[in-house]
């Protein structure tokens, strides 16, 4: 049976609270185990570990994908878990996610791509226009509204993805494996735009096994091993 707190928040809640949040899928995989973290407004957070330790299982759990057995999940004062079925979409739309495999639209160009995020939110034809150019030009985009995800490079593309997940400037990134299908050169350039995209304001988790980037970025390090969270750690110690 499920178990779960309040609905809303406490007062003064990180922006995001997984609170022993376990997670049990039908084969019987343990995927995350009373796992607990809070991340401030504003966090930069990596979340590392080998194949199978539950890192994408986090990602999802945040976005109410899968069902968890126990705990509580709050992002902006919301329980996820305690969030209707209808009021998902809804939900999701405030967040920004970015996935490995891209996950653009190939019938549409790049300013439809992007724009697409903002039309399912009623957003008006003219800020669209406005909104989606200047995201564009944000990711080095701005000379290839007009061109199709084929036509453009891995990197490229995953820059589209970034813009599309940022053009509604939601308070919270979430990003599974963004590097995962790219060279060493376009890796750091992306990482690099999630940076400044943490600059300006946006809270950013990103799920990678990127090594190299993580040790040099000098971020928060959450680290899972078989569902379980064995080290929060940043520049100068554990994260209390």
């Amino acid at each position: 049976m499920r178990k779960h707190g309040n609905v809303t928040a406490p007062v003064d809640q990180p922006l995001i609270q997984l609170s022993n949040v376990s997670v049990v899928y039908s084969t019987g995989t343990e995927a995350l185990k009373e796992c607990s973290i809070n991340v401030e407004k504003g966090e930069f957070v990596f979340v590392v570990g080998s194949s199978g330790s539950g890192k994408s299982t986090m990602i999802k759990t945040l976005l109410g994908e899968i069902p968890i057995q126990s705990g509580d999940i709050f992002v902006g004062g919301n329980n996820v878990t305690k969030l209707k079925r209808k009021s998902m979409p809804y939900y999701r739309r405030r967040l920004g996610v970015v996935f490995q495999e891209f996950r653009l639209l190939d019938d549409r160009n790049i300013f439809e791509n992007v724009a697409l995020a903002q039309r399912v939110i009623g957003v008006d034809r003219h800020r669209i226009h406005k909104n989606v150019n200047g995201m564009l030009q944000l990711v080095g985009l701005g000379d290839r509204a007009d061109a199709y995800p084929r036509e453009l490079s891995g990197g490229e593309q995953q820059r589209v993805a970034i813009a599309r997940a940022m053009v509604n400037r939601p308070s919270v990134l979430l990003a599974d494996e963004p590097t995962g299908n790219l060279d060493p050169q376009n890796s750091w350039e992306i990482m690099k735009l999630l940076e400044d995209m943490n600059h300006l304001g946006t809270t950013v988790m990103v799920v990678t096994h990127n090594n190299e980037i993580v040790d040099q970025m000098r971020k928060r390090v959450v680290t899972l091993n078989q569902g379980v969270v064995v080290s929060d750690q940043m520049q100068g110690g554990y994260v209390q």
